[in-house]
């Protein structure tokens, strides 16, 4: 009797030690049954990203997944790359942004390098079933092959005067339209390259108006003339204070903005305007920004590390200035100032140097919120 016990007991640890061996390759299988066992390659559609913008220094992806028979499953995405042919890095860490079946969506890589010309990029695709277990991951364009996209702030393209031409910047951040130009034909006085060039924005604030994007328009020769207009679409940005914009122009030697170029259209989706050019030189977007905001707003939208500060003037004690990344995460409160006024150096609440890029502020007057975006270079 002892014995038939003491063999059963056996039996049961036996048993209990194999259930906790193989249980989880049996929930994996059993995730595999629940999807049909297929081993279809779910589909990833993405737009290639040619140029990124030196200015924004942001890329964009733009994917869209089927998810086949996976289609009762979850997935993340994440994309895999390197820089300039360096290490190959992991961004957003953790298990990505989420997805869902057959719906366009954005994976951000943001805080590119400021001395990179060149990034690889893989978009990684990973299928979870209902406890999480990764059931299937895909990499796109494969395993072996990366997406290959230029830093660049300038667009040249060789345009015959007879013929016209579409030239298009390509800022890389797909979420919105790229920067172009429409030459119909017998716009140009002569055959020429023409180069659109994006500029960063620094001092170009007036009293009532501050920048929101700069660009420049020139040719190769350099006297070619404009003879009939010029349809023109600029990007304006990201973080705009206001939708109220005006297109100015200057020419190549001249310091003064005193020519306003009407705007057809303000495409607030695409955050880009439109307007018919008939001059080479150099066009500004300008905000429209109440008269009385201005007293407080930072003078420097750029400011590299150690060089110089953001000054934020006329506030009194009581009042604050935040700043948050484009994503919405604070990064910095300021509660009082000193002679100067209020400022910010780029550093962080904790002391470190915040990345370089975009960021959105706010400042607290008078019980009133003003917003506006400056840019850091670490």
């Amino acid at each position: 009797m002892k014995k038939r016990i003491a063999g059963l007991l056996s039996l049961i640890v036996v048993f209990i030690v194999s259930v906790y061996l193989y249980a989880e390759p049996l929930k994996v299988l059993c995730a595999y049954a629940s999807f049909g066992g297929s081993v279809i390659v779910p589909k990833i559609t993405h737009t290639a990203i040619e140029t990124v913008s030196s200015i924004d220094r942001i890329l964009n992806a733009k994917i869209s997944v089927d998810f086949g028979d996976y289609s009762d499953s979850t997935a993340t995405a994440r994309i895999n790359y390197s820089v300039d042919g360096g290490s190959v890095e992991q961004e957003p860490p953790g298990e990505g942004v989420t997805i869902k079946n057959n719906e366009e969506f954005f994976i951000q890589l943001p805080d590119l390098l400021e001395s990179s010309t060149d990034i690889d990029y893989q978009i990684v695709i990973d299928f979870r079933d209902e406890q999480g277990t990764i059931i299937k991951t895909v990499t796109f364009p494969s395993g072996t092959e990366s997406q290959h996209a230029k830093l660049t702030d300038t667009v040249t393209k060789d345009v015959t005067a007879s013929a016209g031409s579409v030239i298009e910047f390509g800022s890389g951040n797909q979420q919105y339209d790229s920067t172009k130009l429409e030459i119909p034909a017998g716009a140009l006085s002569n055959d020429a390259q023409i180069i659109i060039k994006q500029l960063p924005i620094e001092d170009y604030i007036s009293s009532t108006e501050q920048m929101a994007a700069l660009y420049q328009v020139y040719s190769i020769p350099d006297n070619i003339e404009i003879q009939s207009a010029i349809k023109a679409t600029f990007y304006y940005g990201l973080n705009p204070t206001s939708n109220n914009f005006v297109l100015k122009y200057k020419k190549q030697d001249s310091d003064d903005w005193n020519t306003n170029i009407p705007i057809s259209k303000t495409d607030l989706q695409n955050k880009t305007v439109i307007a018919n050019i008939s001059a080479l030189g150099y066009y500004g977007i300008f905000e429209k920004v109440k008269e009385e905001d201005t007293s407080y707003r930072p003078k420097k939208r750029v400011v590299v590390k150690g060089r110089d500060v953001f000054r934020f003037n006329g506030l009194q004690q009581g009042d604050s200035v935040k700043i948050y990344t484009t994503g919405g995460k604070k990064v910095r409160e300021i509660n009082s100032g000193d002679a100067d006024g209020f400022k910010w150096d780029g550093k962080k609440d904790n002391g470190d140097y915040a990345a370089s890029g975009i960021y959105v502020y706010q400042i607290k007057v008078k019980g009133k919120l003003i917003s506006g975006t400056i840019a850091f270079v670490k």
